[in-house]
């Protein structure tokens, strides 16, 4: 419990971070592969995650953080899944980063350019999927 209270402190208070535009993806498309990430115990990381928070929000909308970073990066990032309420089917999808912007990238770039090293790693956990969430792939 204490873990995921510091976590949450660290996420919401530490500024400056960047957002990923939210990707709804259904649940089923390639298959399942993030119906698996969703019904897993919602206290697991997943592969290549370093924590996980978990909590509904007043409007009853599910949510899990996970942390793709450790101490030793120099940058925070987390993968936001988000099932709202009466909607078991699609899941919204957002990427938020600390990472500083790569060199010579303009700012009006898609996100997979202009955060290379937060992309890495949602590539290698999301799999299957990262090509959709990324780089706004048809399912």
């Amino acid at each position: 419990m204490l873990k995921e209270v510091i976590v949450a402190y660290r996420l919401l208070t530490v500024g400056g971070f960047t957002d990923s535009p939210t990707v709804v993806v259904v649940r089923r498309v390639h298959g399942g592969h993030l119906d698996r990430i969703m019904t897993r115990s919602p206290h697991t990381p997943l592969d290549g995650c370093s924590d996980v928070l978990a909590f509904e929000l007043a409007d009853g909308m599910c949510v899990q953080l996970h942390v793709l970073t450790t101490a030793l990066d120099p940058f925070i990032a987390y993968i936001n899944f988000g099932i709202l309420l009466g909607d078991n089917q699609d899941v919204n999808v957002t990427i938020r980063t600390t990472e500083a912007p790569a060199a010579g990238v303009p700012q009006n770039a898609h996100f997979a350019h202009r955060f290379p090293l937060t992309v890495a790693k949602v590539r290698r956990v999301l799999g299957p999927i990262a090509a959709i969430v990324l780089d706004g792939q048809a399912p």
